[in-house]
């Protein structure tokens, strides 16, 4: 609404209101008036009237001349009088113009005080703006979520069994709310790869706020298999504090949330969890009970190395090209138990490999004594380990060797 739009509007409004509080008075104004008129009328006509029957009686000797007299004079007494009553009425209705006039001021003063109280115009315009500029920002967002779901599950529809896109696909359905799509890509995952802890706990989560923060049994039932499988699996864990903290037991929401940020799984929101206990043991604290006992944190495995490049390879890369570091089971399957990402320019750099950087749960530097390191500089720019790619190796590496390990990328993958 424009600053005139709102004037001509304030204007109009003010304008029937004074009509409402004028026209009566006007209005009595001009009966009284007329009633004057014709009351002023009546009387000279009666007086004349009545002079023309005092003459026509003197003439008539029905009279005296002193009757005459004396009764002429009365007559022209009593016109004078009944004029003066009607000038009276008249200035007694003038008098009344009084109240319209102090009606008119009070509603002229409470719209102006009004109006710069809140209907300032530039405070309005701005509120609509601000209004309009929210509402369109989140229509964006949420087209430009809309887009990006649509593109992931479009991968997976071309690449049915790319079980990386379609976990990425399930949690971006959880944390968009929604939750039956991503019920659905958790229950495909374990058709493809079987149970895992990390497809069953994220599933009983978007079943618990699909159920308004509800517990329920089938939630419990996907609780317990997912920690029988996994008993620090991080969802499953941050589900239950969350649990906790809904139904007010603030205490065993701080102790889980805190085991969750000691155990240090890939994947933990340490920011969020330590917001959440701040905000539990706030409330804790108002209810008038006593904060418990925190689960201290165990000691996290880990290898400590220097990565570089050796200087005869230094024209067989250019420094924006991505650096791959691993560390791999010297036995078994070669799935990386810790994997770091770099650019060649950021080389030499200590890097410290630990579970916080593990691919998955089920595979963590921590389970092993020692491990296979590698550092490749990739051509192509993806993972793994291929022609042309220059690579750095270390066969044994001893978890929490005292002195970090040096390694050197000094090949070229044949």
């Amino acid at each position: 609404m424009t600053t005139l739009n709102l004037w001509i509007a304030i204007s109009a409004i003010l304008a029937i209101a004074l009509i409402f509080v004028w026209w009566p008075h006007v209005r009595r104004i001009k009966d009284n008036k007329i009633v004057t008129d014709s009351r002023s009328t009546s009387n000279t006509q009666s007086y004349q009237q009545t002079l023309a029957k005092l003459e026509q009686q003197f003439e008539l000797s029905h009279i005296t001349q002193q009757e005459f007299d004396t009764l002429k004079t009365e007559l022209a007494r009593k016109l004078i009088q009944d004029e003066a009553t009607q000038d009276a009425t008249l200035k007694i209705g003038k008098k009344h113009i009084a109240v319209p006039l102090l009606l008119s001021v009070v509603i002229i003063g409470l719209t102006i005080g009004l109006y710069l109280r809140i209907g300032a115009v530039q405070e309005l315009e701005q509120s609509i703006i601000a209004n309009n500029t929210a509402q369109q920002t989140r229509a964006t967002q949420q087209q430009q979520i809309e887009s990006i779901l649509q593109n992931m599950a479009k991968k997976v529809t071309d690449n049915p069994k790319d079980t990386q896109a379609l976990f990425s696909l399930a949690h971006a359905y959880n944390s968009a709310s929604k939750f039956d799509l991503a019920i659905a890509a958790f229950n495909k995952l374990i058709v493809l790869e079987g149970e895992h802890a990390e497809f069953i706990g994220p599933q009983a989560q978007a079943l618990y706020y699909k159920n308004k923060q509800v517990m329920n049994s089938e939630i419990k039932a996907l609780i317990d298999r997912a920690l029988q499988l996994d008993p620090k699996d991080v969802t499953t864990q941050v589900l239950l504090g969350m649990d906790s903290f809904v139904n007010s037991s603030y205490a065993d929401a701080i102790v889980t949330w805190q085991q969750v940020l000691n155990n240090n799984r890939p994947g933990t929101d340490h920011v969020a969890l330590g917001n959440a206990i701040a905000q539990a043991k706030e409330r804790l604290t108002l209810t008038g009970e006593a904060l418990p006992e925190m689960p201290v944190a165990l000691s996290s495995a880990k290898i400590s190395l220097r990565v570089s490049i050796s200087s005869e390879l230094a024209d067989q890369f250019s420094p924006e090209q991505t650096v791959f570091i691993y560390a791999i089971p010297v036995e078994g399957a070669r799935m990386p138990l810790a994997a770091l990402k770099l650019t060649a320019k950021e080389l030499p750099m200590d890097v410290v490999l630990d579970d916080s950087l593990a691919m998955t749960p089920m595979a963590k530097i921590s389970d092993h004594k020692t491990v296979q390191l590698f550092a490749i500089i990739s051509k192509s720019g993806s993972a793994g380990i291929k022609a042309g790619d220059l690579k750095g190796l270390i066969e044994q590496a001893t978890l929490d060797n005292k002195q970090p390990y040096q390694l050197i990328i000094n090949q070229v993958v044949e």
